[in-house]
């Protein structure tokens, strides 16, 4: 029932507050202290407080943050988080963590037990307490968040109301409300400001915005990555199946280690576990996961280093190639992409189907959020133009023949 980030989908229909209620109450059986929080979708009331009556009734000590980012929630430890992330407004969901750890979608077992609702257990209200000490550990990072303006559009807005009550910093924020003005995704077709940084419907994405267009999120990974490697000696990295063979290239010269996982933040931060203090990892999209401070993808932290970044370094590194991304609406993503293996040979199945060589890739892989097939195809100039038509052609003959069945 956990799909690649908890679980999604349409409010009222997939998603109902008596859902969230057995899943809580799932999840918390045994655990004596559960954190809860929510984003600022307007069906996140009825399961967040669904979602408290499920784990008080497994008998946990429910510490409930009220709106509040996911990075902030997953810092805080065992805990439930209501939201959908960048789906759109209708759609709602729940993310489940464990000692600071996202669960994947392997880790669902507790969804097979049995409700127990034989005990009851005890509410405080934490979001205060939460933010204070989420501030001081913030200082690990040489920050500055007046640097850039900050779309927030997100249920981030509570931290950095907090944060500017606390320290009389002046910020200017944008969409600093407790509903959406924008679409929750952090996409170019979304963006609304000329400069500064913009954050995804939970906060647990950011992206920076220069001339009203996104900075590439490959080059800013790599940048990133390699300014953790100088500044504070990280020497493992973890990327998923999406990162370009150039970005691997250029960043195989500071790490040691490079790890490749499946796509998601809760993967990385699975492999990031056993080195919490010389790993870093992340996607293109926007997630940074510093295990150091963090083992939830963090839009907050990673403003935070981003910030500090930027006081020292003005440009991104150079790194040629060429990638094109697509996506296809489907009704049945996982039989399109069996009917996919079955047409292709001679495949990495890390996620999806993967063809890789020394300068070229083809991924084709179902979305873990949405109803889409995704196809990420790289390589030089003379070579991509025929990956695409084949591998596109490929994907849309399969969607005909396997969709509707």
């Amino acid at each position: 029932m956990l799909g690649t980030s908890g679980i999604r989908g349409k409010y009222g229909e997939k998603i109902t507050p008596s859902l969230i209620y057995n899943v809580s109450n799932k999840f918390a059986q045994g655990k004596n202290i559960v954190y809860i929080g929510k984003d600022i979708r307007d069906s996140s009331d009825a399961l967040y407080y669904a979602a408290i009556s499920g784990a008080l009734s497994a008998g946990s000590r429910v510490y409930g943050i009220g709106t509040v980012a996911t990075g902030i929630l997953g810092f805080a430890g065992t805990g439930m988080m209501i939201t959908a992330s960048h789906n759109p407004e209708y759609d709602n969901g729940i993310k489940f963590f464990i000692d600071n750890i996202e669960l994947t979608k392997e880790q669902g077992e507790f969804l097979n037990l049995e409700i127990d609702e034989k005990h009851s257990g005890l509410y405080i209200d934490y979001q205060e307490r939460l933010f204070d000490k989420y501030m001081k550990n913030l200082d690990v990072f040489d920050f500055d968040f007046t640097l850039e303006p900050i779309d927030l559009n997100s249920s981030a807005y509570t931290f950095f109301n907090y944060y500017i009550s606390q320290t009389r910093i002046r910020l200017k924020l944008i969409d600093n409300t407790p509903y959406f003005l924008r679409n929750s995704e952090p996409i170019q077709e979304n963006v609304k400001i000329d400069r500064g940084f913009m954050l995804d419907g939970d906060g647990d994405r950011v992206v920076l915005i220069r001339e009203k267009k996104i900075i590439d999120g490959d080059r800013m990974f790599a940048a990133l990555a390699k300014y953790m490697h100088e500044t504070r000696g990280t020497d493992v990295l973890v990327v998923t199946v999406e990162c370009p063979i150039a970005i691997k290239n250029y960043l195989s010269n500071f790490y040691n280690k490079i790890i490749v996982t499946k796509v998601g933040s809760n993967y990385i931060a699975q492999n990031l576990k056993n080195y919490k203090n010389v790993g870093f990892g992340g996607e293109p999209n926007g997630h940074y996961i510093i295990p150091s401070f963090n083992l939830t993808s963090d839009g907050i932290a990673g403003m935070a280093l981003i910030t500090e970044f930027l006081k020292t370094h003005q440009s991104l590194p150079e790194i040629n190639y060429r990638i094109i991304r697509k996506k296809f609406n489907v009704n049945n993503k996982n039989k399109v992409i069996e009917g996919l293996k079955e047409s292709i040979s001679n495949y990495e199945d890390i996620d999806g189907i993967l063809i890789e060589d020394e300068n070229s890739k083809v991924l084709i892989r179902a979305s873990g959020t949405e109803s889409l097939i995704r196809l990420t195809i790289e390589g030089p100039e003379g070579k991509i133009n025929e990956l695409i038509q084949k591998y596109e052609s490929l994907v849309l003959e399969n969607i005909k023949k396997h969709d509707n069945l």
